[in-house]
């Protein structure tokens, strides 16, 4: 491009993804601009020759050893959503995630709302199993009837039952796209889908941390979109001993 050009990094996503409304392009819908100089920079640059041209190894975590079934929930007002939890529970709930230090774990993650949430582990680094369409509607019904009928929010001192996924799933599971198959710490969970991650609670290499990481209050998952985790999508989890 010649010295002088402008060019814009837009965005074009509906908010609240996938289904909201568009950005405006004259604000939210522009987020970053590039102005081409004259300047050379630096030289580019080759990638050594050798056998196997992988960057960065990308080892499969082993089978996990826990499974956890967890349900993304919006709780509705006569204005629309009032907030918005993690397996119909609030913050202040009791801590219901806890999973052992060194352990894998496959967190199997059911979404009824109507947008996609950028769940977020603390601590850890997570890879993405795979994606699959599921009846959200009767998947949400039954686990309510499974919780003795209640509502979410859920009692503080409540832990929600499970429900098994299998009845309740559509078509095939779609495995991680190229650019999600790597190391995740963030990853989108849409609606109408099941999403399963698989989670070691150990240094990336599998080794063990460098420090205990069982001490203090814990860490928490939630939401990344800044008004959803504001609202109740975040909850605590403490990591254990065996």
């Amino acid at each position: 491009m010649a010295p002088g050009t402008k060019v814009i990094l837009r965005n074009s996503a509906k908010a609240p993804y996938p289904n909201g409304v568009a950005p405006d392009p004259k604000t939210v819908g522009q987020i970053m601009q590039f102005t081409v100089t004259t300047n050379q920079g630096l030289p580019p640059t080759t990638l050594p020759t050798i056998l196997n041209p992988t960057l960065n190894p990308y080892p499969s975590l082993p089978i996990a050893t826990r499974r956890r079934i967890l349900v993304l929930w919006e709780v509705m007002g006569l204005a629309g959503p009032l907030e918005i939890l993690l397996n119909g529970q609030k913050w202040s709930g009791d801590i219901t995630e806890l999973p052992v230090v060194g352990s894998t774990e496959e967190w199997v993650i059911v979404n009824p709302t109507a947008d996609t949430h950028p769940i977020h582990l603390h601590l850890v680094q997570f890879q993405l199993v795979s994606r699959q369409k599921i009846d959200t509607k009767k998947y949400a019904a039954d686990w309510i009837m499974l919780n003795g009928g209640m509502m979410p929010p859920f009692p503080l001192n409540y832990k929600p039952l499970e429900l098994p996924i299998e009845p309740y799933l559509n078509g095939k599971p779609t495995l991680a796209p190229p650019n999600e198959q790597g190391w995740k710490d963030t990853i989108q969970m849409n609606p109408g889908e099941v999403t399963i991650i698989r989670v070691r609670f150990a240094s990336q290499d599998g080794s063990a941390y460098p420090f205990d990481a069982t001490q203090g209050p814990g860490y928490v998952w939630h939401c990344h979109i800044l008004d959803h985790e504001d609202n109740e999508m975040m909850r605590p989890y403490k990591v254990i001993t065996p």
